[in-house]
């Protein structure tokens, strides 16, 4: 019997990327999903490919994977809905324009194409936006992209090049060999799966499968709830995606004694719209919580009165894979060769999915990795600790 080099574990956007690169390389490629693919955060996120997220890391992370979902969209054998969209982020009040100048022109130094709008401007562009708004700014390299077709798409196109691709397979184990120094085989309740290499690419469960041979990785889940609406028309909200520019700051609150949430519009291929964000740590708990939900709507509503009017039909929620510095994990493990990281992108890990995949390819292929991956190395964690004693 023939044996993978690679078993993969995470069958959402992540892992499916990571297949996907893999076989591009010519790596035979096992991925294993406990689910359906895509059945996690990947099926609860929203479109947004956002190219303005710091620091810069981000930036250039989301720079190369928007050049690569361009690619994929010409490729992949199902249609992931891509579209240069751009987007615009909404200041709510004129004394906090001072402050997101600055961040629209530092963006700007770093390459983002982005324009700073005046609330005059702003209200040209989107007349049904609230007409007391400050201001903000359009982000033109902006783009969506369906997730759960991405993901889809691309587990799909690794499968058609030889990749074996096996749901509704939990992981129960890793083995080592005896002294820990080296993966052997991935245990799953259908049976044992030799290897030579494994990626854990579970999303917000990916600490507890790194806990299976003992090894700490600080990735926590963070709960989100969305909302749908009934179609609406296309000229509702003329570009796509509307958020408040204090939704960046919201990814770096919501502390386990509370919840943090933002305005968040973004219209899909079928018209109808996303409505969104909060944030929270509550552990695995997919429940919708009402009270979220009214917190959710009120703020899209101070920024978006024409939503009054529009028909929610169903909310759920999903969980982010968090870490603490808000950085995702691309990397192998020093301490056990064969094993790497794939995961904790908190919020755009539909953003970066394309280049982890790719970069976990060049990775494991002894490959120059196409960006510098200290910065989102396991090992940070580590030293970062130390640097506290």
């Amino acid at each position: 019997m023939t044996y993978p080099e690679v078993v993969i574990i995470g069958g959402g956007i992540i892992g499916s990327a990571c297949a996907y690169y893999l076989v591009q390389e010519g790596v035979s490629v096992h991925l294993v999903e406990k689910g359906a693919i895509g059945d996690g955060a990947s099926k609860a996120g929203m479109s947004h490919i956002v190219t303005w997220e710091e620091p810069e890391i981000h930036l250039h992370l989301a720079r190369e994977s928007n050049r690569l979902y361009q690619e994929l969209s010409q490729v992949l054998p199902i249609d992931i809905e891509y579209r240069q969209s751009g987007s615009i982020a909404i200041v709510e009040r004129p004394e906090g324009m001072a402050s997101f100048g600055e961040t629209v022109r530092r963006l700007q130094d770093w390459g983002v194409k982005c324009q700073l709008l005046s609330a005059a401007e702003l209200v040209s562009m989107e007349p049904n936006l609230a007409p007391d708004v400050g201001g903000g700014a359009y982000f033109e390299e902006d783009a969506q992209v369906n997730p759960l077709y991405a993901t889809q798409a691309m587990a799909c196109a690794a499968k058609e090049r030889g990749a074996v691709i096996e749901t509704f397979s939990e992981v129960i184990g890793i083995e080592c060999t005896s002294d820990h120094r080296r993966v052997t085989a991935v245990l799953t309740v259908r049976g044992r799966i030799p290897c030579e290499k494994i990626v854990i690419a579970a999303g917000a469960w990916s600490g507890q499968i790194a806990q299976m041979v003992n090894l700490e990785v600080p990735i926590s889940p963070r709960k989100g709830t969305l909302v749908v609406t009934a179609p609406v028309p296309e000229d509702l909200f003329r570009c796509k995606i509307l958020l408040a520019a204090g939704y960046m700051d919201s990814v770096r609150e919501g502390a386990s004694s509370g919840v943090a949430v933002a305005a968040n519009v973004q219209q899909v291929k079928n018209g109808n719209l996303l409505l969104g964000s909060s944030r929270q740590f509550v552990g695995f708990d997919a429940s919708v919580d009402p009270r979220v939900v009214s917190m959710m709507m009120k703020r899209n509503l101070r920024f978006f009165p024409a939503l009054a009017k529009v028909t929610a039909i169903r909310t759920w929620a999903g969980f982010r894979p968090y870490t603490p510095d808000l950085l995702p994990i691309i990397s192998a493990v020093d301490t056990i060769p064969g094993l790497y990281i794939a995961a904790g992108h908190e919020g755009i890990g539909i953003t970066e999915a394309p280049i982890t995949g790719k970069l976990i390819s060049q990775i494991i292929t002894g490959q120059t990795p196409d960006l510098p991956l200290g910065l989102l190395s396991l090992s940070r964690f580590k030293e970062a600790l130390k640097n506290l004693i």
